[in-house]
């Protein structure tokens, strides 16, 4: 069900320093925090796309689109404590609009939230929900008709949308171990649980993030002086 670990290489940390004082200027950017595979970028107001690649700062308006046995990683912050993979045949917008970070045409991502601002949340619009979420782990894939979100850690927020694209009035929760699916226009649907193992799975991917984030700043340190703000992600359920 799940693709493995991923593993950032030294190399691709490293190019990430080159742009970090860049990122950090950049209110409405995120960073593209490691390629697998064939990622293509479509910039704001481009008709053609460019290769994705590792340290490339997207801005809002960009599409991202992954090929087959492809995914990308984006940080949504300089020290990659809110992170989202795009997996493979996907499709989506960058938003940072003030109210939507990212929006999912059709595919799959899959997130790690660590530090979400107090006075915000994560949000993400799709074909017929809206998802929100603090802190939390969670996954979402939709086909343009249906889309379905499961809930690794903590707790996310999900609300329909009606045929004239607005929000619905009643707003459901998805607790940890649990799942909605919702048809376009529709409601979302009852909660379902997940496997138990999902929830062993994800844990376990946490820890080991955190261990080969602190194993990728001794590295870095070594090449940097000391200077380190790098980290490993992710999973992504299949």
């Amino acid at each position: 069900y799940f693709m493995k670990f991923l593993k950032i290489p030294i190399i691709a940390l490293l190019s990430l320093f080159v742009f970090l004082s860049y990122v950090q200027s950049k209110e409405k950017s995120v960073i593209v925090f490691s390629v697998e595979g064939v990622v293509k970028v479509v910039p704001k107001g481009s008709s053609s796309g460019v290769k994705c690649i590792e340290g490339m700062a997207l801005n809002a308006g960009d599409w991202i689109k992954t090929g087959p046995n492809s995914s990308v990683v984006l940080s949504f912050d300089n020290k990659a404590d809110n992170v989202v993979k795009i997996e493979e045949n996907s499709l989506v917008i960058i938003k940072l609009d003030g109210y939507f970070k990212i929006q999912l045409l059709r595919g799959e991502i899959n997130a790690i939230l660590e530090n979400v601002g107090k006075d915000e949340n994560f949000r993400v619009l799709t074909p017929s929900v809206i998802t929100e979420s603090l802190n939390s782990g969670w996954g979402v894939s939709s086909d343009g008709e249906r889309t379905n979100v499961v809930v690794f850690d903590n707790k996310v927020l999900v609300c329909g949308i009606d045929n004239e694209g607005q929000l619905k009035d009643k707003k459901y929760w998805i607790e940890e171990g649990y799942q909605r699916k919702t048809l376009k226009f529709e409601d979302p649907g009852k909660m379902k649980s997940v496997p138990k193992k999902v929830l062993s799975w994800f844990k376990d991917q946490v820890v080991a993030l955190h261990l080969s984030k602190l194993d990728s700043e001794r590295n870095v340190d070594s090449y940097t002086g000391g200077v380190s703000e790098a980290k490993t992600l992710l999973p992504g359920e299949k």
